[in-house]
């Protein structure tokens, strides 16, 4: 699962520069899904700072992200960093947008992204903002590529199924970045096929009477014990016990970005790794 760009390491910063047309804007994150863009589009040298959130366990970027300042959104903080472009995932006091604007200061709300082309079209437009295009489209061009290559070759009536549990006991359905994930791994969401759509969960009975081939757990959560959601229910850990249980970091699909493809990684990894002739 190795690959050329590897999420923009130093290697790929430096094989994909930077426009030289103009200045990059100076630029700072609010909220962890704005920090992921910023780290994984931006150049060191024009990142003012980050939130907090960049440098905690469910960040992808946590290693890069130290050294940087850390904000709390703060309207003074962001004017005093020099940032001249504030991208945000998290709500933003209206007081303090407003007076970034005063200031000169841009912000651009990173978009919600629940499939895979507004996932392209959101790395676009924070690509663009901070001056990164060709940046952009080698993250673009890398997750095609590898999406590519986890795709199942059986027919889809062929593939696994699987149940997604959060640890608060919600799910993943029809409308979510998890199952989009999900399905590029080659697996059959049951919640798309049962309901209900979004993140309200399966009812338990439905899934004891149907049980899936593999449970998924993870979101918002860094245990390496996040079965335990399943365990809570005596009747519903008596299935998940005789099958496949996948602790899918939760610092891969924290929100819908490119990243999404390392959770989707890792998904067709197991699936080619459980019984049947049909799971590659």
């Amino acid at each position: 699962m190795r690959r050329a760009l590897a999420f923009m390491t130093a290697a790929a910063f430096a094989a994909v520069p930077a426009s030289a047309a103009r200045p990059l804007p100076r630029a700072a994150s609010f909220g962890l899904c704005a920090d992921q863009m910023l780290l994984m589009l931006g150049d060191r040298a024009q990142i003012a700072s980050v939130s907090a959130q960049a440098t905690g366990p469910l960040s992808f970027y946590a290693g890069r992200a130290r050294g940087f300042p850390a904000n709390r959104g703060a309207a003074e903080e962001i004017i005093a960093s020099g940032a001249k472009l504030l991208l945000v995932s998290d709500a933003m006091d209206q007081r303090s947008a407003e007076a970034l604007a005063r200031f000169g200061v841009k912000v651009v709300q990173v978009p919600l992204a629940n499939e895979w082309a507004e996932v392209e079209q959101m790395t676009r437009e924070i690509a663009q903002a901070l001056g990164q295009r060709p940046r952009g489209e080698a993250v673009i061009a890398d997750m095609r590529a590898r999406l590519t290559r986890a795709r199942a070759a059986a027919p889809r009536s062929d593939w696994p199924t699987v149940i997604y549990y959060r640890p608060d006991g919600g799910g993943a359905g029809a409308g979510t970045f998890v199952d989009i994930s999900l399905t590029a791994a080659g697996f059959r969401n049951l919640q798309r096929e049962w309901g209900p759509p979004l993140w309200e969960g399966v009812p338990v009975e439905r899934v004891v009477l149907d049980p899936p081939d593999m449970f998924a757990v993870s979101y918002f959560d860094t245990s390496t014990r996040a079965s335990a959601t399943l365990r809570r229910n005596p009747v519903l850990w008596g299935k998940a016990r005789t099958r496949p249980v996948l602790n899918v970091h939760g610092k891969y699909w924290n929100c819908g970005s490119p990243l999404l493809v390392e959770a989707v990684e890792q998904l067709a990894a197991e699936r080619r790794r459980l019984p049947g002739k049909n799971r590659k």
